[in-house]
């Protein structure tokens, strides 16, 4: 230290001349690799949200890796698994109940299933629990393996799991004029899309691969109706929720947008979206909304208490008609598989062709 202080300062032009080489020399390979990572990163989100939107397509047209439910028989041809002999049958210490799985699970909505499960708890002596999936396989898997036993799979997974994990669908959510709903498909008010041939070349925004009236019937459609296809006749993407996929249209980040009729309707009569800004250009025949069943192989006198609870429930003055009353629902109504969900195994089955020639 002594050695520095004792030396003889440079003259001010050296001194200027040195600091700014060094620090020239210093400071502009930072500043390159900075603008280079900014640059990286800017990008990335965008580049790894196509690559996951195209692995989820590639993954939707792949063989499923759930295999049908070991020992499936169906004696009475209703396309529903057969309970085991009723010695045989499951009793849970506990019934453990989930709604349909989401991305963002809504404790609020969980909370509105309260009354129900109070219901369920006094008529079948069993304590309930709720809990909440945040995808389609986890609740899946949790029905196959025992650990889930009263639930709601939305329209297009119904078949999957009555098919790999043994769900019966017993009800729907509807009204005294029945049930159903219709896939729209969404453009801004001010597009220049007139029908759905203007879609080619154009981004469309699905809710998630699982989504009947989000993804699969839409896709169906542009398919069979329009001779297009996800990636080749026009760009896709995933927005895991059908307001979701409203507000990307809303805010310019898609030209078009496959929803539920019930969902769109609750957000508009809610405010959240107003009817003038969007126009549909397509909508479907009807669709059985979400089911809501148990598992097949519960207790003969444990089903049938499940099933009998959930249609003598009475919605009036409970959170669910709260819920769902902006869509025309006000009781559970019984559903019918074999009948009700033939147009979602048609979509399917449609599926599993463009699957095979893959």
């Amino acid at each position: 230290m002594a050695d520095a202080e004792n030396t003889p300062p440079a003259t001010t032009s050296e001194s200027s001349s040195l600091s700014i080489s060094r620090v020239g020399a210093i400071v502009i390979p930072i500043a390159v690799v900075l603008v280079g990572i900014w640059l990286y990163q800017k990008n990335q989100p965008a580049a790894t949200k196509k690559k996951l939107e195209s692995d989820q397509l590639s993954r939707l047209l792949a063989q499923s890796d759930r295999e049908p439910l070991e020992g499936w028989t169906d004696s009475d041809g209703d396309l529903l698994p057969d309970a085991p002999p009723a010695d045989e049958g499951v009793a849970p210490e506990k019934l453990v109940f989930s709604y349909v799985a989401s991305k963002e699970p809504s404790e609020t909505e969980l909370q509105a299933w309260q009354p129900f499960l109070d219901a369920l708890a006094e008529k079948t002596g069993l304590p309930t629990e709720a809990t909440q999936y945040e995808t389609v396989p986890k609740q899946l898997s949790a029905m196959a393996a025992g650990e889930l036993h009263v639930t709601a799979f939305n329209t297009g997974a119904v078949p999957s799991a009555v098919t790999t994990a043994g769900f019966i669908p017993v009800c729907t959510l509807g009204s005294a004029d029945g049930f159903g709903y219709k896939m729209k498909l969404l453009v801004k008010a001010d597009s220049e899309i007139q029908d759905t041939a203007d879609l080619k070349g154009k981004r469309v925004m699905f809710v998630r691969p699982n989504s009947n009236s989000g993804f699969k019937a839409a896709f169906s459609y542009l398919m069979n109706e329009q001779q297009m296809l996800a990636g080749r006749d026009y760009e896709y993407g995933f927005s895991m929720g059908h307001d979701l996929s409203i507000k990307e249209l809303l805010a310019g980040h898609a030209d078009a947008a496959p929803v539920a009729s019930d969902l769109f309707d609750r957000l508009v009569k809610s405010g959240e979206v107003s009817a003038d800004a969007i126009r549909v250009i397509y909508e479907s025949n009807t669709f059985p909304p979400v089911a809501l069943g148990y598992a097949y192989n519960l207790k003969p006198e444990l089903r049938d208490t499940i099933k009998q609870t959930f249609l003598d429930f009475t919605w009036e003055g409970t959170p669910l008609a709260e819920s769902y009353g902006a869509s025309g629902r006000d009781r559970f109504v019984p559903v019918d598989y074999k009948t009700d969900w033939e147009i979602v195994r048609d979509i399917d089955e449609q599926l599993e062709t463009l699957r095979k020639a893959q």
